[in-house]
């Protein structure tokens, strides 16, 4: 595997195919979005150097998966910012090492821009994430489904909470 992590921005041409990989990833959760609609939001997110931005794995030529930085991830949740979103990889690449490597490098981005904390929120995926560094912070709903909002602290603890005041 020859695998690139890159700013979505610096690859545009791959919003579709994320878009189609999002839209069966997630279509039971998200029912009323199109691929369109996933398209649109991804555009929002190709950008780099501020909040919402996104990362796009390929493989040779190939889109594997993506992960993103927004400011929040759970309309319920919003009091908490920023979040990791959106982790996603195609199914032929996973347990390769892919998701580990978009989470890590969209957390080195996120201590770049100053964060430090970042939370997501996941289904099932807990103890994925608990092996890269992540704790459990509270149970909560998305979509009338159970899942977790889980954070990792990226700045020492004398930093505040959450995004860094230089936003």
């Amino acid at each position: 595997m020859n695998l690139q992590i890159d700013y979505l921005d610096n690859h545009r041409y791959a919003i579709p195919r994320l878009a189609e990989l999002h839209h069966a990833e997630w279509l039971s959760v998200t029912p009323t979005l199109t691929v369109a609609d996933r398209m649109s939001g991804f555009e929002a997110r190709a950008k780099h150097g501020s909040l919402p931005t996104g990362f796009v794995a390929i493989d040779d030529d190939a889109v594997v998966g993506m992960a993103c930085l927004v400011e929040c991830d759970i309309e319920s949740h919003c009091h908490l910012t920023p979040w990791l979103a959106s982790v996603l990889v195609a199914p032929a690449y996973r347990r390769r090492g892919v998701g580990s490597a978009l989470a890590s490098h969209a957390t080195d981005e996120a201590i770049q821009l100053g964060v430090s904390e970042l939370f997501l929120f996941t289904f099932d995926r807990q103890s994925f994430y608990s092996r890269l560094g992540w704790q459990a912070l509270e149970s909560a709903m998305y979509a009338g489904r159970d899942g977790t909002v889980m954070s990792r602290r990226l700045l020492p603890e004398t930093a505040p909470r959450g995004w860094a005041a230089n936003r």
